[in-house]
């Protein structure tokens, strides 16, 4: 049996959705946040015509600056002049606990929603959307195989939908979660696709102590780090790889900037900030990667929206190696259901699992598809 089978879909009105509750809105609405989130949140409200009332920013960020013609300020100088009747839209995400803290100050003085808006792809996910797909959505909820996986679906879906931050509160921490999920499986050879800077790498290393890692980052400047990590690492051999991973080996487009915003493929045509890099990398599949080595216990895909051409290139690798796989569902609006409901049909007999650490907002969503 692939999962439990129970179903705990609730559901929704018109009403239930957040850009329906902020177009009938009569306070006032703020956008705390001044980047990319922050851009593509104010676009989402010219469409459905709500109003802004104008910026804010956290003290130290405010600065004698402007975004999209408002002047950015202060949250104390937004209380002077509407008092703590209003609405903030939340438009930059952290897993920092003192920002995240802060955050939650914000939203003991006032309604705070966070819009949830394509990070690197896909539709709105507002109600139409979700009456559009709730028959996948319904497949995808009967996957999973305990009940903390299954209710952090419905807070996923819940969360798409009203923007309301009490959805977040479900968290294990990484560590955690494959502690709890992979310790006892044998897992002697880990392949890390985007490996960024050896961060997850490390987490790999400490929790379940692989003899190697194969570690693939397409970033340039990230990779450089990745081979630093690499060449201190004491514990486990470290592999750096520079390429990414997709459905053809070859090259592709890519936009650098050094951090877990650069992508690649399709969706780096969606980045236009200008500290970006437009640069041509490596790009294979997971099959080519694996050729010689003929050995993968685990596989990680966190490739910025790049997760299903990934498991495309993966299928000789899937179908002869039977690999527990790691795989983010949060890059692209229809990855909570499409990946799941692939991974379903490669993995007969797999165990679904799904967590997400404490950060804000949705993002770091995480498949763990552990094979009989």
């Amino acid at each position: 049996m692939q999962a439990n089978g129970k179903r705990m879909q609730r559901t929704y009105t018109k009403d239930d959705c957040l850009w329906q509750q902020l177009a009938a809105e009569r306070r006032p609405i703020f956008l705390y946040g001044t980047g990319n989130g922050a851009d593509k949140i104010l676009d989402t409200c010219i469409k459905f015509a709500i109003p802004i009332a104008g910026v804010f920013a956290s003290d130290g960020f405010v600065r004698s600056r402007s975004f999209r013609g408002m002047p950015v300020q202060s949250l104390r100088e937004i209380e002077s002049q509407f008092g703590d009747d209003f609405i903030v839209l939340l438009a930059f995400g952290t897993a920092l606990p003192h920002v995240r803290e802060q955050i939650q100050k914000v939203a003991q003085r006032h309604t705070l929603r966070i819009p949830e808006v394509p990070l690197f792809g896909g539709a709105l996910f507002d109600f139409a959307y979700y009456t559009a797909h709730l028959s996948q959505l319904d497949e995808a909820s009967g996957l999973f195989f305990d009940d903390f996986s299954q209710s952090l679906f419905q807070d996923m879906i819940a969360f798409r939908l009203t923007g309301d931050p009490i959805y977040l509160a479900k968290t294990e921490d990484s560590a955690d979660s494959l502690t709890s999920l992979l310790s006892e499986r044998r897992i002697r050879t880990v392949l890390d696709c985007g490996a960024y800077t050896g961060d997850s790498a490390s987490v790999f290393v400490s929790t379940l102590h692989p003899e190697q890692i194969l570690a693939a980052e397409p970033d340039p400047r990230a990779y450089e780090k990745l081979c630093q990590y690499a060449a201190k690492e004491t514990q486990c051999r470290i592999r750096p790889i520079h390429t990414a991973v997709g459905e053809k080996t070859g090259t592709m487009d890519f936009l650098s900037c050094g951090s877990r915003a650069s992508s690649a493929g399709e969706n780096a045509g969606r980045r236009t900030k200008r500290r970006f890099q437009s640069r041509t990398v490596p790009c294979s599949t997971i099959d080519a990667l694996l050729s010689q080595e003929r050995n993968a216990d685990l596989i990680k895909l966190d490739v910025e929206g790049g997760e299903m051409q990934a498991i495309r290139g993966a299928a000789d690798t899937i179908c002869t190696l039977h690999p527990a796989l790691i795989v983010s569902l949060y890059h692209r609006t229809e990855d909570l259901f499409v990946l799941p409901n692939l991974l379903k049909k490669l993995y007969p007999g797999a165990k679904f699992y799904l967590r997400r650490p404490p950060c804000i907002p949705a993002w770091d969503l995480t498949l763990y598809v552990l094979p009989a």
